[in-house]
């Protein structure tokens, strides 16, 4: 809680030398969520990392796993109420995330209310610019691309594109577990807490901790409690772009890493 506060602090306004300096600080640390020209470009020392996707999960070419997670928050003006309350009937934010095989945050977006798809949220975001030569793990929620692989759902056991989606899964868990640590250390972004702040307010809290939550995990700063967050796979919505490719993709690397 004492950190949560600090991080709360460092939004406040300018109104003296030291919250400006606080504020400085804020703007240098919110580097550590790379909202760079490319946030997902690594140094060579960077692709054991990358490497511990395909040993933990044995799925190939994946650098981030990607799913959204909701952050309840106190109902905001009436005009506005209708976009933040989402499936489960309560007001959220839908939180976007990427991670890697370290659950550290690789990109986060929390500009969009409960009511918005996980997949409008993922093509209204900066990053979704990026994705075009590169692969991310995303649940059946997101539209199938060539580089945002998604499950084969209700395949026959035994058979490669049912090995693909097990190797898919294994290796997407990795965002549930990082939810997990994240709303472990972090109390306020579970459910039953609520953020009691404007949604703008409440947006920049949730990009707070996740700062803090990547600082914890490099200065490897043990987390005793892991929050089991409620698992919420919204349906696909269409999205006819690309997907024929997405298709094609998909099957190559069934043919190529699950056919026996």
């Amino acid at each position: 809680m004492e950190i949560f506060m600090a991080a709360a602090l460092i939004l406040e306004e300018e109104d003296d030398e030291e919250t400006f300096e606080r504020n400085q600080i804020m703007r240098v640390t919110r580097m550590l969520l790379r909202d760079a020209l490319d946030p997902f470009s690594v140094s060579d020392s960077q692709f054991r990392k990358l490497y511990r996707f395909f040993r933990n999960g044995g799925f190939p070419g994946v650098i981030g796993a990607i799913d959204g997670t909701h952050v309840a928050i106190f109902p905001p003006e009436i005009e506005r109420e209708h976009l933040f309350i989402n499936r489960k009937l309560y007001h959220s934010l839908n939180i976007l995330v990427i991670c890697d095989s370290n659950c550290e945050i690789l990109a986060v977006n929390s500009a969009h209310g409960g009511r918005t798809h996980d997949a409008r949220v993922l093509r209204s975001s900066r990053v979704f610019t990026h994705l075009e030569q590169r692969h991310r793990e995303g649940d059946s929620a997101y539209p199938l691309l060539p580089y945002l692989l998604t499950p084969k759902l209700n395949q026959v056991e035994g058979t490669p594109g049912a090995r693909y989606t097990d190797h898919h899964v294994r290796t997407r868990v990795t965002i549930e577990r990082c939810f997990g640590i994240l709303k472990g250390r972090w109390r306020c972004l579970r459910k039953e807490r609520a953020l009691h702040y404007s949604p703008q307010f409440a947006a920049l809290i949730v990009n707070a901790c996740c700062i803090l939550h990547n600082m914890a995990i490099r200065w490897r700063i043990p987390n005793d409690e892991r929050y089991l967050d409620e698992i919420d796979i919204e349906p696909p919505i269409p999205y006819n772009i690309a997907e024929e490719t997405g298709e094609q993709t998909q099957t190559r690397v069934i043919q190529w890493y699950f056919t026996n």
